[in-house]
């Protein structure tokens, strides 16, 4: 393994951080990370479920033009996709109203009643 070195010319400034959540921020972050896995995974079923069919129809004998079509998985695809079952499958709508995706990109606007980061559920904000 390559060790990093600083180029001639360049200082390397690092920070570390220690979030100290309370009971209330703990759980939010907690609901966003478990939602971020829980779509990591959606992508992930939802590319691979097409090559398992396609290995099964092939092992059938079917010919490669009767296949089962191959799904993209480029970023803009699989967000197009998972913004079509995001409401729909259990397995997300309810995370989904307790969570915004805005909430990922911040609040530029600060935390006024329009932020975007406001819980659905319980009305208040991050």
């Amino acid at each position: 393994m390559r060790k990093f070195t600083v180029r001639p010319g360049f200082t390397v400034l690092a920070h570390k951080l220690a979030l100290d959540p309370n009971a209330t921020a703990t759980g939010r972050l907690q609901s966003h990370a478990g939602g971020a896995r829980a779509a990591y995974n959606w992508a992930v079923a939802h590319v691979t479920s097409v090559w398992w069919q396609r290995k099964a129809e092939q092992s059938y004998g079917i010919g490669e033009d009767q296949l089962t079509p191959w799904r993209s998985w480029s970023l803009p695809e699989l967000r197009k996709a998972f913004n079509a079952v995001k409401h729909t499958d259990p397995r997300f709508a309810s995370w989904w109203q307790a969570n915004s995706k805005e909430c990922r990109w911040g609040s530029p606007r600060g935390r006024g009643t329009s932020s975007p980061c406001r819980r659905r559920d319980k009305g208040s904000g991050p």
